[in-house]
C-alpha cells in the first residue's frame, strides 16, 4: 500500500544587506494559507517574501515543481535562476 503524498509550505524573506538582498532562513508552514499569511506578516519588515508549495511522491521520493502561493516586494534574479525555490 502507498503512503500518501505529503505537501510541504515554505516561506523565504529576503533581507537588504548593505547593496544586495539576501535570503534569511526558510520557514515551513503547516498550510498554503498559513504561508500566505506569514509572507503577508513579513512583508513589511523585510525586501521581499516568496512563499510556495510542494508534494512529495512518497513512493519515489520526488518532489512535484513548485507552485508559487504569493509573491511581494523585490525577489532577487538569483534566487529564480538557481532554483533555489525548488524549480
Amino acid at each position: 500500500m502507498s503512503a500518501a503524498p505529503a505537501t510541504i509550505h515554505v516561506v523565504v524573506s529576503f533581507s537588504q544587506v548593505d547593496d544586495e538582498i539576501a535570503a534569511d532562513p526558510p520557514q515551513q508552514a503547516p498550510t498554503a494559507s498559513a504561508a500566505i499569511s506569514r509572507a503577508k506578516a513579513l512583508a513589511p519588515k523585510h525586501a521581499g517574501v516568496i512563499a510556495w508549495s510542494r508534494t512529495l511522491d512518497p513512493d519515489t521520493g520526488d518532489y512535484s515543481d513548485p507552485v508559487e502561493l504569493i509573491r511581494l516586494g523585490t525577489i532577487p534574479d538569483w534566487f529564480d535562476e538557481t532554483g533555489d525555490a525548488g524549480g
